[in-house]
Formats: structure tokens, C-alpha cells, sequence
């Protein structure tokens, strides 16, 4: 447990374990703990690293803009101050589109990338409108009534219901205490990307999603996966919108396989 001055933050991070460098990049009001069961799966064979972005719980927000530019030069910053290039980079929701934002403008750090439903709407803009004509209202009522945390509770409720009704006390607080920098992304956060502008994008990627999504989440995912060159998709039973923590095994065995792709891929064009 450590924090290392980057892009004007001091920014904390955990590492454990050994092998080729996994880098976990949390999602929607998160932070490095929402990682602690997959790196504690995966530690055995990888060097597991994980961090809170800026602004939330342990990390210091600087002075920059909140945007997806701004999280994934972070995240490049960190890959390249703790000599962890080049490395696979796992991302759920808001951490896989700022995964997809890290290979757009630092490809050259990564080996691979493994996304979760990553909430890049301008690839299916229908169904993200729908998704927030719901989603927005539940919101408004939620803030009025109860302020930010009301306001992630609602969000959390619909977004992902079932991982929010089975998620730990502990963990449910830890995310309302990050009520104020998720609704700064809620407000900042977009990438108004096109198939062509992701068809530069030549990093090995898996997309995952679950079944019981919502469906813009699903269609994005797939969406992402046939425009990116060198991706497919993969979609886990009985799993909604969080699924490294609704089917954690699996999960982690699949992060496990794809990286073992990567490594035999690297090898055979050696």
C-alpha cells in the first residue's frame, strides 16, 4: 500500500503478487478495494496492481479536469511510474471505458485489455437515451429527497441491482463516501467515439458482459467488440452489470485464460 505522485495527484495503489502486471481500474464511485477479491484470486500467478482514481476515497484529485483523457493519461502515468509496461488492463464500466480511452492514446503500454460493459453510448445512442430517460428522473427524485448518497443509492439500484443487493455494508459505504467525485463524472464523463475511430485500436481486447444486464450495456459491449479489430465478446449466465463481483470465479478464470493467451501470442511473434 503505497501513493505516488502522478499528473499532479498523490495517488494510492496496492500491488501484490507475482508474473506478468494485471492492472485493475474500478468503476463509478469505486476505488482500489472494489478489486480486492479478484487480486486475491489472481495474485498466485500475477503481479495484481490497483488504485483509486483521482479524487476518490485515498487518491487526491488535483487540479485537472475530470474526462476520460484525464483518467487514462492517469492511468498511463501510473503504468509508466511504477514500470509496469507493457501490461494487460482490466476495467469495469466507467474503469473499461477509461481502459478503451488508455488504448486509444497510450497503446503501446498494454499487452491487452479485458472491458466490462463500458458505458460508451455513442455507439448505440438509442438505447443509452432510453437507458437515461429512466435512470435520470430516479436520480432527480433520489437527490431531492436524500442528497448524493440517496442519489447512489438510486443509481446503484438501477444500474446494477443485483450486485448493490448482495454488496457488503462496508462496501455500500465506502461507495456513498464517494457520492460527490460520481456525480462530477455522471456530469463530465463522455467519449463520443465511432467503429472507425476504434478500428486504430490493434490491442488484443475482451469484452465481457452478463445476461441480466441492462440492454444498452449489452448492446455497447457488443457493439465495442465488433468494432475493435482484434476483440470478441464474452458474456457471463445469470450476471448483471458487475460482473467481476457476480460471478467472481468465473471472472478471474477468464481474466486468467485471456492472459495466457496473451502471453502465448507474445511468444509465438517472437
Amino acid at each position: 500500500m503505497a501513493t505516488v505522485e502522478i499528473n499532479g495527484t498523490a495517488t494510492y495503489y496496492e500491488r501484490a503478487g507475482n508474473g506478468p502486471t494485471i492492472l485493475f481500474v474500478h468503476g463509478t464511485a469505486g476505488d482500489a478495494d472494489s478489486w480486492t477479491d479478484q487480486c486475491a484470486r489472481l495474485s498466485d500467478r500475477y503481479m495484481c496492481v490497483r488504485y483509486d482514481r483521482r479524487g476518490h476515497s485515498r487518491s487526491t484529485r488535483g487540479t485537472a479536469p475530470i474526462s476520460y483523457d484525464t483518467y487514462a493519461d492517469d492511468a498511463a502515468a501510473l503504468i509508466e511510474a511504477l514500470g509496469l509496461a507493457p501490461c494487460l488492463l482490466v476495467g469495469s464500466s466507467s474503469g473499461g471505458a477509461i481502459a478503451v480511452a488508455v488504448a486509444l492514446r497510450h497503446p503501446h503500454l498494454l499487452r491487452g485489455l479485458l472491458v466490462g460493459e463500458p458505458p460508451l453510448f455513442s455507439l448505440d445512442r438509442s438505447a443509452g437515451d432510453a437507458m437515461l430517460r429512466e435512470l435520470l428522473p430516479r436520480l432527480d427524485a433520489a437527490l431531492g429527497s436524500g442528497g448524493p448518497e440517496a442519489g447512489i443509492d438510486a443509481f446503484f439500484e438501477y444500474v446494477c441491482a443485483q450486485f448493490w443487493s448482495s454488496a457488503d455494508p462496508r462496501r455500500r459505504g465506502a461507495l456513498r463516501a464517494n457520492a460527490g467525485i460520481a456525480f462530477t463524472d455522471f456530469e463530465a464523463l463522455s467519449m463520443d467515439l465511432t467503429p472507425s475511430d476504434l478500428a486504430s485500436v490493434h490491442v488484443p481486447t475482451l469484452v465481457v458482459g452478463g445476461t441480466e444486464s441492462l440492454p444498452a450495456f449489452r448492446s455497447v459491449a457488443r457493439q465495442l467488440s465488433s468494432a475493435l479489430p482484434d476483440a470478441r465478446y464474452v458474456e457471463f449466465a445469470n450476471s448483471g452489470h458487475v460482473t467481476y463481483a457476480e460471478r467472481p470465479a468465473e471472472f478471474a478464470e477468464t481474466v486468467s485464460v485471456f492472459a495466457l493467451e496473451l502471453d502465448r501470442r507474445s511468444r509465438s511473434n517472437t
